[in-house]
């Protein structure tokens, strides 16, 4: 059984003794029959006999899915507990806690991993992304249908052999689409299975209408108050509620917003770093940067430079 990187030693019951870091290239090292991009992805198969994380509790650096293909598994993500079934994809946030409780001897799944650049770098619907996006760490796992999981399954072998293929030229600009296609089915199907629901509770109708104020206000307003306000509630009812459904505060909610746009405006739309702090509604150039590196680590100059 291969490890990855180094141990680190956590409080006592907080799920983090033993706790391995896990980095996307450490993947495409130590994992057999990996493809993969650079750092920023990899796709492998996984099978009980080289499920490492049986072993220990991982967190990883980037995002990750697994597609249940076969078997069953009892997996903990942030200390929750689900059970894992064919037709089950599991969506899995950075840094997330993961460890395998158990699973049955003909488990077998599909792996992707990806880095948090390889996700700015591709192009997708704002109003489509962040909903999904908060809801992954209250709602990790979907129930889908034999179809849609062939459907994704399909992607996937087509991203590894894209991968794999010697067509250099445009190799990454298919790869990154064959991506965008298997997130938006993936958004679909998300979408579709809520809207089956018999009812929606009061928390999730009030997260659903601050997630529409979001899309519509989030260029300009930047405090939970005035989200409240719109939706005639307190706002500490409206962060209780946001953390409820989502695992995430209002607070984080909007910052989240905020930077998913600024970074998409940085990539794509050829303003200058000073027009976007303007359309932002930033008072200032250096208010804008400040913000900026305070929630991505890095200078708004310098991410539109990155390739």
């Amino acid at each position: 059984m291969m490890e990855y990187g180094k141990t680190r030693k956590g409080a006592p019951g907080s799920g983090r003794e033993g706790l391995h870091k896990v980095s996307i290239s450490r993947i495409k090292k130590e994992m057999s029959d990996v493809s993969y991009l650079s750092d920023d992805l990899v796709i492998t198969a996984l099978s009980a006999r080289n499920n490492t994380t049986a072993d220990y509790p991982a967190a990883i650096d980037g995002f990750s899915a697994v597609i249940m293909m076969a078997g069953e598994a009892t997996v903990s993500i942030d200390m929750q507990t689900y059970q894992v079934r064919p037709n089950n994809i599991v969506l899995i946030n950075p840094n997330s806690i993961i460890r395998t409780v158990k699973c049955s001897s003909n488990a077998a799944a599909y792996f992707v991993a990806f880095s948090k650049s390889f996700v700015n770098e591709v192009q997708i619907d704002l109003s489509t992304s962040l909903p999904v996006y908060m809801r992954i760490g209250k709602a990790p796992v979907l129930e889908v249908s034999a179809e849609d999981v062939s459907e994704i399954r399909q992607l996937f072998q087509l991203i590894k052999a894209m991968l794999r293929s010697d067509k250099e030229r445009y190799r990454s600009e298919i790869i990154r689409s064959l991506f965008t296609t298997a997130f938006y089915i993936i958004t679909e199907i998300n979408q579709r299975d809520r809207q089956v629901e018999q009812k929606q509770g009061r928390c999730e109708v009030l997260f659903n209408e601050f997630m529409t104020l979001l899309q519509q206000y989030s260029k300009r307003e930047r405090n939970v108050s005035f989200y409240a306000r719109q939706l005639n509630i307190t706002p500490k009812y409206l962060s209780s509620v946001v953390k409820e459904v989502s695992g995430k505060t209002a607070a984080r909610g909007i910052d989240e917003s905020v930077i998913l746009e600024a970074k998409s405006l940085l990539k794509y739309s050829g303003m200058s770093i000073q027009e976007i702090a303007y359309h932002l509604n930033f008072s200032t150039q250096s208010f804008f940067g400040k913000y900026f590196k305070q929630h991505t680590g890095t200078s708004p100059s310098r991410y539109k430079r990155q390739r």
